[in-house]
């Protein structure tokens, strides 16, 4: 309950709409009883001929609260949906606000796969606990009392004949429910499963070519049947926990009808109240069914909330500083003094007493075997991971002086895993500068040497990429990602292997054409190729973390 705690007391829950859609539900079971309770009526008199104006009054009652219980039904529903909505989408912005931080550093052992369900299904789970847990509690522990004291009113014994099968209905069925749940199990399942089906996903290439399609379809399988056992054992839990709570309607009914026989041959009841009293005992019973189904979802809550929660609780490796400071204008000065960086306590260093200068305007290149180092040097400027030693400055200001929204506002990233939204060619080229004219999109493809393909394109730059750029070739792929960072601004360029997989020819002329765009900024360039680094003012070459020339 630790974690549903934590849930509900999430500033900004729309606790006025959740109690507004209560007393809706509580109204719509008020008028089910009072329905159901006034047509027994109506039976009982008419049995007598009174005459039609005797039964006129009660008739129109009856007929206000049938037209009545839809709407105020309907109207719960909206309301409760509304609040649910926004209660889930002040937890999407909290999880992404979690993330961000977290992000490289602190998730990258993590699976895609899995932080998709805590993403997707986890968050999506968090709506039963206002629309399946609380809200059918409130209303069937009100429909609960109501019915109590609308038979114990007119008949105290009936009022226990009802009670004693409706506590059997509100804790038996409940009890069990809550025991057989297995939120926690079907949870981690779940994101176990989805973890599984994206790895499969991007793997089937090499899956298919190696042959190991048919293991990783095993393991599939096995979950998904697992997934399926756990689907099939809670839906024979809820049958059971249903048909408990029918057998005590069923019981309370013919207890309240046999002890008002008993009370209207002894003459204490009129006999018309032996149809009002049975039928306001059943229509009493219309909620109480949604307590077990709340102890189900409750536990499904509690597990995906304890996942959510278990992000937060994963240590912040880059902070912002409290007070920060400013990179000033113009080009800043990169430096790195004797700095190491370490991916993990039981990795190696990364970095080791790297020292590198970029000056303003210039354009340096950093050269190296694969692991050398090179990457490193971006993830620690854009303070994707912290500093283990040394200094790292921005313009004479230590990077951890800075925030990190200012430091990758000031430099513009080519990654080696250049990432490609759904959307259009033109969505991505402009993701970093939406504002940007047809003049200066034009200028940053010819710069990527993308003109010509886009012209052959059947839309142009409003052609699809697909999802993460599947519609694209890897070359360019890449050369978008050069287009959107020329395009975004910043006064520092980032470029990690720009030209890897293009042919020389094309290779030279994009960074021929990359370098000249980048008019005043300061350029650091990591490659494999020797001809590309040579175009630069200076190179520095990295082996295992350290500077070797």
């Amino acid at each position: 309950m630790k974690p549903i705690r934590r849930i509900l007391a999430e500033p900004g829950t729309p606790y006025g709409r959740l109690a507004l859609a209560g007393l809706l539900g509580l109204a719509a079971s008020a008028a089910t009883i009072g329905l159901l309770a006034g047509s027994g009526y109506v039976v009982g008199r008419a049995a007598s001929r009174p005459g039609l104006g005797a039964l006129a009054g009660i008739l129109a009652g009856v007929e206000v609260l049938a037209f009545s219980r839809g709407p105020l039904r309907y109207a719960e529903r909206l309301v409760g949906h509304d609040a649910t909505l926004r209660a889930l989408a002040r937890w999407r912005v909290w999880l992404y606000d979690c993330l961000t931080p977290r992000v490289p550093a602190a998730l990258s052992g993590w699976r895609s796969g899995d932080l998709l369900t805590r993403a997707i299904d986890d968050v999506d789970t968090l709506q039963d606990l206002y629309l399946r847990t609380l809200l059918p509690l409130v209303i069937a522990a009100g429909s609960a009392v109501l019915g109590l004291v609308v038979v114990g009113l007119e008949l105290p014994v009936a009022a226990i004949a009802l009670g004693a099968p409706l506590a059997v209905a509100c804790t038996v069925p409940t009890v069990l429910a809550w025991r057989s749940a297995s939120g926690d199990d079907a949870a981690e399942l779940g994101g176990a499963l989805t973890a599984q089906v994206v790895d499969a996903l991007h793997g089937a290439p090499d899956l298919l070519a190696f042959g190991a399609d048919g293991a990783m379809l095993e393991r599939l399988e096995k979950l998904s049947n697992e997934a399926a056992m756990i689907d099939r054992r809670q839906a024979a839990t809820s049958a059971l926990a249903t048909l408990l709570t029918q057998l005590c309607a069923g019981a309370a009914v013919l207890a309240v009808l046999a002890v008002a026989v008993s009370a209207v041959h002894a003459h204490h009841l009129d006999p018309v109240m032996v149809a009002v009293l049975p039928l306001a005992a059943l229509a009493t019973f219309e909620p109480i069914p949604g307590i077990a189904l709340a102890a189900t979802r409750a536990r499904a809550v509690g597990a995906a909330a304890r996942r959510l929660l278990a992000l937060e609780a994963v240590p912040v490796p880059v902070h912002d500083p409290a007070v920060p400071a400013h990179v000033g204008a113009g080009t800043p000065e990169i430096s790195f003094a004797q700095a190491s960086l370490r991916y993990a306590p039981d990795l190696p260093r990364a970095l080791d007493g790297v020292v590198v200068q970029v000056a303003p305007g210039a354009r340096v290149a950093v050269t190296g075997s694969s692991g050398a180092g090179k990457s490193s040097l971006v993830n620690a400027l854009l303070r994707f991971w912290p500093l283990e030693g040394g200094a790292l400055t921005l313009g004479g200001v230590a990077v951890d002086r800075l925030l990190q929204s200012d430091v990758r506002a000031t430099c513009a990233l080519v990654d080696q895993k250049a990432h490609l939204f759904a959307g259009t060619v033109r969505s991505n080229v402009t993701l970093g500068r939406p504002d940007a004219t047809e003049e200066q999109v034009a200028a940053a493809l010819d710069a990527a040497q993308l003109s010509e393909w886009i012209a052959t394109l059947p839309s142009g730059l409003e052609t699809p990429v697909g999802e993460e750029g599947v519609a694209v070739s890897g070359g360019e792929r890449r050369r978008l990602a050069v287009a959107r960072a020329l395009l975004a601004g910043g006064p520092i360029l980032l470029l990690d292997e720009p030209t890897a997989g293009l042919d020389a020819a094309l290779a030279d002329r994009l960074i021929t054409d990359v370098l000249a765009a980048a008019g005043t900024r300061s350029v650091l360039l990591i490659t494999h190729r020797a001809g590309e680094a040579k175009r630069c003012d200076a190179v520095v070459t990295l082996e295992e973390g350290r500077v070797v020339r």
